[in-house]
Order: C-alpha cells, then sequence, then structure tokens
C-alpha cells in the first residue's frame, strides 16, 4: 500500500470478547477515499490455586429394626466426625444434613426394612488439607462408615479471588493488544491513529487437569 494515498488516521479500539480476558482493537484506515475497521484481539490468562474446598460425604445405614438403624447412623457420624477432627478440621467447617429415613418394607419384604441416608459437608479455605483428607477416605470405610457415591464426583475446589488478579489481568490483555495492533499495521503499511472505542467483556474459570488449580481467561 503507498503510505502517500493515506489521507486519514487509523482509530483503534479495544474490546473484550464475551467468556474470555480478550482484548480487541478496531481501526481503520484509507485507501482510495474509503475507511474499514479491522479489529485485533489480545490474550491475558493466568494459573491460579483454588482457594476453598467443598467436600460432600454421603453415607447411610440399613437395618431390619428402626432403633437399630438409628444407632447406625448416628454411630457412623460421630466415626466420621470424629475422623475430620482428627485430620485437621475445625467445627465450623462441618456441617451437617439432615438425615432422610426410608422404609422399604412398604414394597418389599425381603429386602432391610428401615434405611437412613445422611450428609456431612466439610467447607474450607485449607484446600491442600481437604485434598490430602479425601484420598484417605478409604479409612472411613475401615472404621464402619458406608459411603455413598465416588469422592470425585462430591468435591469441588473453586476459586474465589477473581477481583485480586483482575486488574493486572486486564493490563497484560491491553499491552498484548497494543502489540498486535501496531504489528498488523506495520505488517499492512498503514497508521494508527486514536483510540476509537473500548468494550469489556466477562471473565471465565475453567479447570486444568488438576483439581486444585484453575485456569483464567
Amino acid at each position: 500500500m503507498n503510505t502517500n494515498k493515506i489521507q486519514a488516521a487509523i482509530i483503534l479500539s479495544i474490546g473484550l470478547v464475551v467468556s474470555s480476558m480478550i482484548f480487541g482493537l478496531a481501526f481503520c484506515y484509507v485507501r482510495s477515499k474509503s475507511v474499514a475497521y479491522i479489529s485485533v484481539k489480545g490474550l491475558a490468562e493466568r494459573e491460579v490455586d483454588a482457594n476453598v474446598g467443598i467436600w460432600t460425604i454421603r453415607f447411610e445405614a440399613i437395618d431390619h429394626d428402626l432403633e437399630q438403624v438409628n444407632r447406625q447412623i448416628t454411630n457412623q457420624t460421630e466415626i466420621l466426625v470424629g475422623f475430620l477432627s482428627q485430620k485437621g478440621f475445625v467445627d465450623k467447617e462441618i456441617i451437617y444434613g439432615t438425615p432422610e429415613l426410608s422404609d422399604h418394607g412398604k414394597y418389599d419384604s425381603k429386602s432391610c426394612r428401615y434405611s437412613i441416608k445422611m450428609e456431612i459437608i466439610v467447607h474450607t479455605p485449607n484446600v491442600f488439607l481437604i485434598y490430602e483428607t479425601v484420598q484417605k477416605s478409604q479409612e472411613l470405610v475401615k472404621m464402619g462408615v458406608c459411603l455413598r457415591g465416588h469422592w470425585d464426583g462430591l468435591t469441588k475446589f473453586i476459586f474465589t479471588d477473581l477481583n485480586t488478579i483482575k486488574p493486572s489481568m486486564i493490563q497484560e490483555a491491553t499491552i498484548n493488544v497494543k502489540k498486535a495492533a501496531h504489528q498488523l499495521a506495520a505488517d499492512s503499511d498503514v497508521r494508527l491513529g486514536i483510540l476509537r472505542r473500548a468494550v469489556q467483556g466477562v471473565f471465565s474459570i475453567e479447570d486444568t487437569h488438576l483439581p486444585t488449580k484453575k485456569r483464567c481467561v
């Protein structure tokens, strides 16, 4: 492109694509008295440690006798809470669910009549402790706790401190997109002008190959 024929400055705009921390610069150039706008995008991302762990522990007791099944679920609850306390969890991190009683005798006289399902939720900022303890959940079975469900589907790790890293991510994305815009302008043999528009979209937090690691984009 002949730069002598350029009669207007390139106008830039910074944009953020929804669901990702991507900034875009849109610029225009003039060729033969026509103006065109082109968007340029930049990306910023971080791999961070989860700062909240949630472990839902489900267990049950089954027996023909209602008094016995109540005794079993109480005993299992005490074993479980003792196990969690011994591992280092404090009382405020242990949340008790509501017992769910079922009477199977109404439908099948051959099976154990009563069952009680119960759950305890561990909610803690000590992500490493909860991850380490989950790996040892087999100990609960050996102690007589009838666990239900696979631990991997009942454990969540969350990152809640996005606001602490958002400013630096915006800064990084802005720098990256400006570099991309200047490179595109150089390759296209056009001249950059003033900023035209700025738009910010939404951040997203994604899982990684490690449950305690998250990817912010």
